[in-house]
C-alpha cells in the first residue's frame, strides 16, 4: 500500500514538473522574435525603390561591436521614417515598436558614447532600398537578441578621405521613387497640392472669358468705326452734288 501511493506521488510530481515546465518556457519567448515578424508587413508597406538614409558602421570594420556601434542611428533613422506616416497609420505603429526595442537595448549598454566617439571617423550615411534597411534592421535585432557584443573593441585607423555626407534625407532622384506608404499614408502633402490644383484649374477658367471680353471689346469698337465710316460718306457725296450743279461764273457776268 505504501509502495502505490510513493508511486502515485513520484507520478504526480512528475507530471507538475513537466507542465510547469511547458509553460515556463512559453512564457520566456523572447519577445524580439515575435517582433521580427512585423517587418515583413513594413517591407511589403514601403514600396521596393524607396530609399532610406542610415548612418551606420559595416560589420568587417565594427567587428563584434557592430550591434553596439549601429544601434543609436538606427534608432534616429526609424524615428524619422515614423514621421512619414499618419498618427493613425499602422506603420507607424510597428515602426514605434521597434524604437522601443532599440531604446531598451541601449540603455543597458555601457560605454556607448565613448565607443561612438572611437569610430567616429567610420560613420558614413548611404541611402538603402526597403529590402536591404530592413535586412539591416533584423540582422541588428537577431545580434541584441543573441547578446553579440564586446566590450573591448579594436579601432580600425581611419580612412584617409572623410566619407561625404548625403545633402538631402530621403531620395527624390528616380522618378519611379513613391511616398513610403501608399495606402496607409499621411495624407497633408495631398492637403497641400490639392489648393495647387485648384487654384491652376480656376486660373484656366478665368482666362476663357477674359479672351471673350476681349473679343467683344475688339468687335464693337470695329462696328463704331464702320458706322462712323457709313455715315461720314453720304455727307461727302451731298457736298460734290450740290457743287456740280451751280452754274459757271463767266456766264453770269457775260449775260450781265
Amino acid at each position: 500500500m505504501k509502495k502505490s501511493k510513493s508511486w502515485i506521488h513520484v507520478c504526480v510530481h512528475f507530471l507538475l514538473f513537466i507542465t510547469l515546465g511547458v509553460h515556463s518556457d512559453r512564457l520566456n519567448v523572447n519577445p524580439v522574435t515575435n517582433d521580427i515578424a512585423k517587418l515583413s508587413t513594413l517591407r511589403q508597406n514601403i514600396p521596393k525603390d524607396y530609399l532610406i538614409p542610415l548612418e551606420y558602421i559595416p560589420k568587417e570594420e565594427a567587428g563584434m561591436c557592430w550591434m553596439k556601434l549601429n544601434i543609436f542611428y538606427l534608432e534616429e533613422s526609424l524615428v524619422r521614417l515614423s514621421e512619414k506616416f499618419g498618427n493613425v497609420s499602422s506603420n507607424k505603429e510597428n515602426i514605434s515598436i521597434f524604437i522601443q526595442i532599440l531604446q531598451e537595448q541601449r540603455v543597458h549598454m555601457q560605454d556607448l558614447n565613448d565607443i561612438m566617439l572611437d569610430f567616429e571617423c567610420h560613420y558614413r550615411e548611404e541611402r538603402f532600398d526597403t529590402n536591404q534597411y530592413f535586412d539591416f534592421i533584423e540582422d541588428l535585432l537577431r545580434a541584441a537578441q543573441n547578446k553579440e557584443d564586446a566590450h573591448d573593441c579594436d579601432v580600425p585607423p581611419c580612412p584617409t578621405s572623410p566619407y561625404p555626407p548625403l545633402i538631402d534625407e530621403y531620395s527624390e532622384e528616380s522618378p519611379t521613387t513613391s511616398p513610403p506608404c501608399p495606402n496607409d499614408c499621411n495624407t497633408s502633402e495631398q492637403q497641400r497640392l490639392l489648393p495647387e490644383v485648384v487654384e491652376r484649374s480656376l486660373l484656366s477658367l478665368l482666362f476663357i472669358p477674359l479672351l471673350a471680353i476681349v473679343f467683344l471689346l475688339v468687335w464693337k469698337v470695329r462696328s463704331r468705326r464702320n458706322q462712323d465710316d457709313v455715315q461720314q460718306n453720304p455727307a461727302e457725296e451731298g457736298l460734290t452734288g450740290t457743287e456740280g450743279t451751280a452754274p459757271p461764273l463767266d456766264t453770269e457776268i457775260s449775260e450781265k
